[in-house]
């Protein structure tokens, strides 16, 4: 029979048996010197990469910039309008009409008219007449009237007439005629004039007085009535016309 070879000699075997051993022994004499296990040796090495990874984290924190906080900006409050005082103006008071009260009562000094005694308004005059105007005046106030206290004419046409004074003390309450000499205007149309009261003092006062008359346009072929005296007939003398005559010319 013939013998059977294996691929490695005996030899060998044992020679590579004595490398592996020996190779084995110088593992254990290194661990041994080193006095550390295997496990500690791979714990240490944990331990020292989580230090390094910490390491680095601090390090990219201290490289951030440093955010600062920003305090909120204090809102300035909107100017408001200034709401400018106004002030209130007293009520006009209404154009005083003919002989109509301003006022009736009331202060130390006051009048209200009463009446016209002659010449009432709108009547009918003749250019130049001479006129006396009277008026009726109560003293509505609570002072009394002296003789100092006057009737003086304040606008339209005063028709001649100047200031006059009252002939008696009027008391509170009571009244008086006072009357102005006036002559009517020269030309045809309506005419009137307004007066006031006045204390010593010249102070105006009362109700205005006015007087309103019409003067008339003259004759102009109107006929004119000739009173006679003594209450006889009236007679018409009527006034001639002046007219134009007609040319003819052949």
């Amino acid at each position: 029979m013939l013998e059977q070879k294996t691929p490695f000699s005996r030899t060998t075997i044992i020679w590579a048996l004595v490398a592996v051993l020996g190779i084995a022994g110088v593992i254990t004499l290194i661990f041994a010197f080193n006095g550390n296990s295997p496990e500690d040796d791979v714990n240490a090495i944990y331990t020292n990469a989580a230090l390094t990874v910490e390491a680095q984290q601090l390090t990219l924190l201290a490289s951030q910039p440093t955010s600062t906080v920003t305090p909120f900006v204090t809102l300035t409050p909107f100017v408001t309008n200034t709401v400018f005082a106004t002030s209130t103006l007293p009520p006009l008071s209404a154009f005083a009409t003919n002989t109509q009260a301003i006022s009736s009562t009331g202060g130390c000094d006051n009048s209200v008219y009463v009446s016209d005694v002659t010449i009432p308004d709108n009547t009918v005059v003749t250019p130049g007449q001479a006129l006396t105007k009277t008026w009726r005046v109560q003293n509505s106030g609570t002072c009394a009237w002296t003789t100092a206290y006057k009737i003086t004419y304040v606008a339209g046409n005063a028709m001649g007439g100047t200031a006059t004074a009252i002939t008696q003390a009027v008391s509170p309450g009571q009244s008086i005629d006072i009357s102005v000499a006036m002559v009517a205007p020269t030309a045809a149309g309506d005419s009137a004039g307004t007066w006031r009261l006045v204390n010593d003092k010249s102070v105006a006062f009362g109700t205005p007085l006015t007087i309103v008359v019409k003067v008339s346009g003259g004759t102009n072929g109107t006929p004119t009535k000739t009173v006679t005296p003594g209450g006889s007939a009236a007679t018409s003398t009527p006034t001639a016309t002046p007219y134009c005559r007609r040319l003819l010319l052949r």
